[in-house]
């Protein structure tokens, strides 16, 4: 014999509102849920500032001899500068120092005999004729071959409008990255609603073609030709 399992209405219906309130808020949870995206924008840069350091060392039977020589490389060296860059470029002084050797014994010990003394002398070129710049550092090594003892920390070169270049790149990346967010939200039917939040990845200042990133930026001081890039990570509404 069958029987007739008889379900009350009322419990029907408690059921159904039951599954309508567990599902609300998941939907409305995903629609909430903001849409996260990387905007990117690069630009191709020509540095505007050089720096050049030349270091001279000479030696000397005492203090003033070898402090003299120096003082002779020296000059060459500011003529050599004159010569390439101009009367008008800066040239900065940096500190001096004179160093004393000593004398071997039979025994290859130190003694208290000065063999020579070392008289260092170091000038800083500043210039905003960075290609000449380069030049000069090509034709500063060739005075080692006159006899001259030097050595060169750069060129570098800087790039003095940068703060023009990051706020460019930043309307460009934001530009990219909600038009990237507009696409995803078409292509899922839904509309892109307000910005969330926003954050600025840190500058990478490279060589051309270069593919080095780091954490903490980069800024190639290297080459007169750079690109500088800059991320942005967009969060953005769906819907509303």
């Amino acid at each position: 014999m069958t029987k007739n399992i008889l379900i009350p209405l009322s419990l029907v219906v408690g059921l159904i509102g039951a599954a309508f309130i567990i599902s609300k808020p998941w939907v409305t949870i995903q629609h909430a849920e903001p849409i996260m995206v990387k905007g990117y924008a690069e630009s191709e840069v020509f540095a505007d500032q050089g720096s050049l350091t030349v270091r001279i060392s000479e030696k000397g039977d005492d203090n003033g001899e070898a402090y003299e020589k120096a003082g002779d490389s020296l000059e060459r060296v500011r003529a050599l500068v004159d010569e390439v860059l101009g009367e008008d470029v800066e040239m900065v002084e940096l500190s001096s120092s004179l160093s004393e050797t000593k004398k071997l014994n039979e025994k290859g010990n130190r003694t208290n005999e000065i063999e020579y003394v070392t008289a260092t002398r170091s000038v800083r070129v500043n210039s905003e004729k960075v290609e000449d710049l380069d030049r000069l550092s090509r034709k500063l090594y060739d005075l080692n071959g006159e006899g001259i003892r030097l050595t060169l920390s750069g060129p570098d070169f800087f790039v003095s409008h940068l703060d023009e270049v990051k706020i460019d790149l930043m309307k460009r990346a934001t530009k990219n990255g909600r038009d990237r967010a507009e696409i995803m939200a078409k292509s899922s039917g839904e509309k892109l609603g307000s910005l969330v939040s926003a954050r600025q990845g840190v500058i990478q200042i490279t060589k051309p073609n270069s593919t080095r990133t780091s954490s903490y930026g980069i800024y190639d001081t290297e080459t007169i030709e750079k690109v500088v890039k800059l991320v942005v990570t967009l969060e953005f509404k769906i819907g509303g």
